[in-house]
């Protein structure tokens, strides 16, 4: 059976809160009145320009993908009809990704390759050679998708935390999307975005061009006050507005769940986060019942692959993604990745939550904690004392997962105002 005719039953559905369920049924007329319009539209109406959306997507990354996911749900409900470009890093990988999203997808990797291609060491003479390539072509490599983003009806940069000093190299992406806007009038705008740390000679450029875009939304507040532009939620809140199930089936889960990321390439802050592993562990009465999960493969493999040799379940992206994301009310989870933090807090689990990066993770968990997650925060020890920070116990706030749904409707009417007149 596939995922569009399963009923989708929120983990947290037994609560006295809100449920999903009864969010759908009140929005059941609306989303009649929406269907009806929308087939006038496409029988009477005029052809719409494609939609392009920018992705850091396809890698795989869950939490990437995942946003990616959601946006391409949401436009195979609402413009089913409309062709839709999703540009992101590896374009391959993303056709197997989100084959069974949008009936019209396309897959490229225009902005990213040319972006990718240029200067990474002088964002000045990047910026000139994007400007340039959008406005007077010249190169095969890059031609025939240059010309086609000139004729979009939009182009939106997805969520997430990649336009930042931390990867200055992606920059290259807003420049073209500021070009596009003043020299052919393509409407942009940007979601959900992560843009700390910043630091540097690329902070003053990156405000500026940021105030040319017709919509910016940052996920966090400090980002939002940094650069002066509105304070809204993460898109991965836009899945809980779809109609695909995120969860997957609750029988059989583990109690218990972690996901020490190991994409890090501090060496003392690696250690750092190996230690808090063993030391969780270690207070776990049998590894047997303790899940292990991955967001980005094969790299948290690595914290998981002796436990799993000594019996631990282990749930690799693969499985998490056709499966569903394996959380459920009454879990425990350790984690530092953002994503795990959002979908299993909105499931009904409670966490402790482990930053992998000062300055960049922090900042990303806070803003969830600001909304309600409820979760606790824990610094690992810098040695091997024992004494030393003493794992804290997991907590969490029982209104989120109603609050998530909330979030979830308010990032759907985003969406439809963004797309409504394009």
């Amino acid at each position: 059976m596939g995922w569009k005719e399963q009923r989708r039953a929120h983990p947290a559905a037994s609560s006295p809160l809100p449920t999903r369920g009864a969010l759908l049924v009140s929005s059941l007329p609306a989303r009649a009145a929406r269907t009806i319009r929308r087939v006038g539209d496409e029988i009477f109406g005029q052809p719409q320009p494609p939609v392009y959306l920018v992705s850091a997507g396809g890698q795989p990354n869950f939490g990437d993908e995942f946003i990616t996911r959601a946006w391409l749900d949401w436009l195979a409900e609402h413009q089913p009809n409309r062709e839709v470009w999703l540009d992101t890093i590896e374009p391959g990988r993303a056709s197997h990704l989100f084959r069974n999203t949008h009936p019209r997808l396309k897959t490229t990797n225009t902005l990213w390759h040319a972006t990718h291609t240029g200067p990474s060491d002088d964002h000045e003479a990047a910026a000139a050679r994007m400007r340039a390539l959008i406005r007077d072509l010249g190169s095969p490599r890059y031609d025939l998708g240059l010309r086609d983003l000139r004729g979009m009806g939009s182009i939106h940069l997805l969520g997430g935390g990649y336009m930042n000093s931390i990867w200055p190299e992606n920059f290259g992406v807003v420049e073209a999307m500021v070009t596009l806007k003043e020299d052919y009038g393509v409407p942009i705008f940007a979601t959900g975005q992560g843009l700390l740390p910043h630091d540097g000679p690329t902070f003053d450029w990156l405000r500026d061009r940021l105030r040319e875009f017709d919509y910016v939304e940052a996920r966090d507040g400090e980002s939002a006050r940094t650069f002066g532009v509105i304070h809204g939620l993460d898109d991965a809140f836009l899945a809980f507005a779809n109609e695909r199930p995120i969860y997957a089936p609750s029988e059989g889960l583990p109690a218990t769940m972690v996901l020490v990321q190991g994409d890090v390439e501090d060496t003392r802050q690696d250690a750092r986060l190996e230690r808090s592993v063993e030391q969780f562990m270690s207070a776990q009465e049998s590894v047997s019942e303790v899940g292990f999960v991955e967001g980005i493969p094969p790299e948290d493999f690595r914290r998981a692959a002796p436990f799993v040799a000594d019996s631990a379940p282990f749930f690799p992206f693969m499985r998490i993604w056709d499966e569903g994301f394996p959380a459920r009310e009454g879990q425990r989870w350790l984690t530092t990745r953002f994503h795990f933090h959002l979908l299993a807090a909105a499931a009904g689990a409670s966490g402790t939550v482990v930053d992998a990066r000062p300055g960049y993770y922090d900042i990303k968990h806070a803003s969830l904690q600001e909304l309600g997650t409820g979760w606790t925060s824990w610094e690992p020890a810098e040695d091997d004392d024992a004494d030393a920070g003493m794992i804290p116990a997991p907590t969490r706030n029982v209104d989120f997962p109603a609050r998530a749904q909330e979030f979830g409707l308010r990032k759907a009417e985003l969406a439809a105002r963004l797309y409504s007149a394009r």
